[in-house]
């Protein structure tokens, strides 16, 4: 399956992403991921087995290169849920300013909600993570709670912060801002900035 967007295509992860994708999560832009594979070969392992009925691993790609990824995983049809996440964008030089993210963000969420008819997306987000908190914050979701002490970074406890996001909010407002926001690189004149920088979440 393959996402088509204006600027952005996703495509599946695949096992020969192993080494750009290991690259990415081992960079200081993942900092806030899950720790993973330290390893090319457990990187491979990992993608190999995430691959099933409830998730959609992808590769971003821009410019016809691929600068990152994202995933739609714990699919729930009877809930009718999932979770957004595995979020990086690894290639800052080639992204720079470019609404990339925005895109990548609009077209699974248009997936989730359009093609798989599921209610609402959630996830839970790194208290520290202020930049991705803000983020969400503006795209419309809701912060459903506090949960201390929930994620372990390798050295020590990190509080996160739930949030969800139901269709109807998708549809009245993270949409329209989603939209708007990828009108104004296309519409206006593209000045490169070094201020590119967005936070990943998991």
């Amino acid at each position: 399956m393959i996402l088509q967007g204006c600027l952005v295509q996703l495509r599946p992860l695949l096992a020969d992403d192993a080494e750009v994708t290991l690259h990415w999560r081992l960079s200081e832009r993942a900092r806030f991921l899950n720790k993973g594979a330290q390893t090319v070969d457990e990187q491979r392992l990992w993608i190999v087995a995430h691959k099933g009925a409830d998730e959609f691993n992808f590769i971003i790609k821009y410019k016809n290169m691929p600068v990152g990824m994202i995933a739609i995983y714990g699919i729930n049809h009877q809930h009718k849920s999932a979770l957004i996440g595995r979020f990086i964008l690894g290639e800052k030089a080639i992204v720079d300013n470019a609404p990339v993210a925005f895109e990548a963000e609009l077209l699974v969420c248009d997936y989730i909600f359009m093609e798989l008819g599921l209610h609402k997306i959630y996830g839970d987000i790194v208290e520290d993570n202020i930049g991705v908190v803000r983020f969400r914050s503006y795209l419309g979701y809701h912060q459903d709670g506090f949960l201390r002490d929930h994620f372990w970074n390798g050295e020590a406890y990190q509080n996160m912060i739930a949030v969800s996001l139901l269709e109807t909010e998708y549809w009245e407002k993270c949409r329209p801002r989603l939209i708007s926001l990828i009108e104004l690189f296309t519409k206006y004149s593209y000045q490169p900035s070094n201020n590119s920088e967005l936070p990943m979440e998991d």
